[in-house]
């Protein structure tokens, strides 16, 4: 305990700054993530847009992995223009783009806000954890990172929960959240926060306009270059053409002889050269391959759950046993309109609170593992947990999945960075490190393929509902804003000439249609993923690369 006292009294106050700013920031993300997908697609008259799975998926998927791409440029901009001027900027994206993520109802305009939203996300990321790093030492970089950590768990265990009780009263409420929790991250930043060891070089210069112009147009030139290298890369690396993949190292050194000539600064150009040496090892791609499969498998339970448990799972049970316990449970989990639920979002966001009780527990399990083992044991439990979560419609199997879920999450996760360290050539473990964000990326853009169009055909209750009546021969308007022909208008309608009522259509649909057998594909990429990095580890990486 007294080594513990002795840490916490050598971190500076900026250490504890970042760390109220991360927490406010991932309240903000995770107040807003945790209910998108319900607000995507739910009914217009609920104060929602009615967007089809698909557009939920390709909005969810497409931002969220270009969001975990850019961190690897914008961590550079920092650096060259100092974190304080960067943080200043991703908060004003960031509240602007909340807010306008409010105002909006067209697909268009959404998708553009929530991309603007990542931009600001992403100049944010890199620089928090800079800071903690730069605040602790050997002696204290454990707890701090622990308590960075923790930090992030409960703005995404406390945010959904606030959030789900505003959207009851109304859908902008939520949005208002966000951008006060960035704004309060605004006030920090202006009248706290100092560069760890940077203060001589950067604090003494003037904020001068012309340097947020600078960070822009340098952000910008490497965006469109970055966007335009790994559209190339992907494509090339997917190609079914054995010409054109044997061609890949020629195409992007050639890339690269471009690159070196724009005006984009030495940071930027080291980065595109270094993604080019990475993608020049085949084994380490094929590996980064596998662990995308994990990343897919694991999104699902933050892009598709929270529709399954809207659509399928009657959560009264699970609010009756909280009151059973005590009345202030069902009153701080339920919503504060009367209904005797629990909103997906809440039962989703179990996982933080899971990840917040056991996690030292976890960790001091699976500390005495290999990486490998640890990764492979975390990725099968976290596939029974998904399993478990969509193979039935009811709560307690949704809720014990996601428990399972998350006991997987804690061992495997850590994992990865760690192995990725083993894995790696001596003389480029930081490089190769530094690119292990490249699966989550790419894994987020498959869950929302997923989540959106594969979803829609096997498991959305309004399409399935669609299909039925049709088969039917029932007359029923197209659902339509121009019309104003709900989702809810639809299920009416159709409860009304088939003479069922909504939970009757629910269980007939589920019988009939067997929504819940998308759980075979979301088990299946984990197993997949379990059985390519076995394989991996024991005969395609060779002793060479094992330490």
């Amino acid at each position: 305990m007294s080594k513990i006292s002795k840490a916490l009294k050598k971190f500076p106050g900026v250490f504890w700054i970042a760390n109220t700013m991360e927490l406010l920031e991932r309240w903000a993300w995770y107040g807003l993530f945790a209910v998108l997908a319900l607000y995507l697609t739910q009914s217009t008259d609920t104060g929602a847009l009615g967007f089809s799975q698909t557009q939920k998926g390709d909005i969810m998927g497409i931002v969220t992995a270009i969001l975990y791409l850019l961190p690897i440029v914008t961590g550079a901009i920092a650096d060259r223009f100092g974190y304080k001027k960067v943080l200043i900027l991703a908060y004003i994206v960031l509240s602007t783009g909340y807010f306008m993520m409010g105002q909006f109802t067209t697909y268009g305009y959404v998708f553009f806000a929530f991309l603007y939203v990542a931009l600001g996300a992403a100049m944010f990321k890199p620089i928090v954890s800079a800071t903690v790093a730069k605040t602790t030492d050997e002696e204290t970089s454990s707890i701090g990172f622990g308590i960075f950590y923790m930090m992030v768990n409960i703005g995404g265990f406390l945010g959904p929960i606030v959030s789900s009780k505003m959207r009851v009263v109304a859908w902008d409420h939520v949005f208002t959240m966000s951008t006060i929790s960035i704004l309060l991250n605004l006030v920090l930043v202006l009248l706290f926060y100092k560069e760890p060891k940077r203060e001589t070089e950067v604090e003494a210069k003037k904020y001068l306009i012309l340097d947020y112009l600078n960070i822009l147009w340098t952000l910008i030139t490497s965006i469109i270059i970055f966007v335009v290298f790994f559209t190339i890369f992907l494509t090339i690396f997917v190609a079914e053409s054995l010409v054109i993949f044997l061609l890949k190292e020629r195409v992007s050194f050639k890339f690269v002889d471009f690159i070196n000539t724009l005006p984009i600064g030495d940071d930027n150009k080291k980065i595109f050269r270094n993604i080019t040496t990475i993608f020049r090892d085949s084994k380490f791609i094929l590996f980064l391959v596998f662990i995308v499969g994990f990343w897919t498998m694991f999104n699902q339970i933050f892009y598709t759950l929270p529709n399954f448990i809207d659509q399928w799972v009657n959560t009264q049970s699970l609010y009756d046993f909280f009151g059973h316990i005590w009345s202030g449970l069902s009153w701080f989990f339920g919503p504060d309109d009367g209904r005797r639920v629990i909103e997906p979002e809440i039962v989703v966001s179990f996982d933080a609170g899971f990840i917040i009780l056991f996690q030292i527990l976890i960790s001091s399990f699976v500390m005495r593992m290999r990486p490998i083992n640890s990764m492979i044991s975390g990725i099968i439990v976290s596939a029974i947990g998904v399993a478990l979560a969509f193979a039935t419609h009811s709560v307690a199997f949704v809720v014990l999945g996601i428990f399972i879920f998350s006991i997987g999450e804690m061992a495997s996760s850590p994992k990865f960075t760690e192995y990725i360290g083993i894995i790696a050539p001596r003389e480029k473990v930081g490089m190769y490190m530094g690119y292990s964000f490249l699966p989550v990326a790419i894994g987020n853009f498959f869950a929302g393929i997923l989540s959106g169009r594969v979803y829609q055909s096997m498991s959305d209750k309004i399409s399935l509902l669609q299909i039925d009546a049709a088969r039917r021969g029932l007359h029923i308007p197209a659902i339509s804003k121009t019309t104003d022909f709900t989702q809810n208008d639809y299920i009416n309608r159709f409860c009304k000439l088939t003479g069922m009522s909504h939970d009757q259509v629910t269980e007939y649909l589920w019988q009939h249609y067997h929504p819940a057998n998308i759980w075979i594909i979301f088990a299946l990429i984990g197993f997949v993923a379990v059985a390519g990095l076995w394989i991996y580890d024991r005969y395609i990486l060779g002793t060479a690369r094992k330490r």
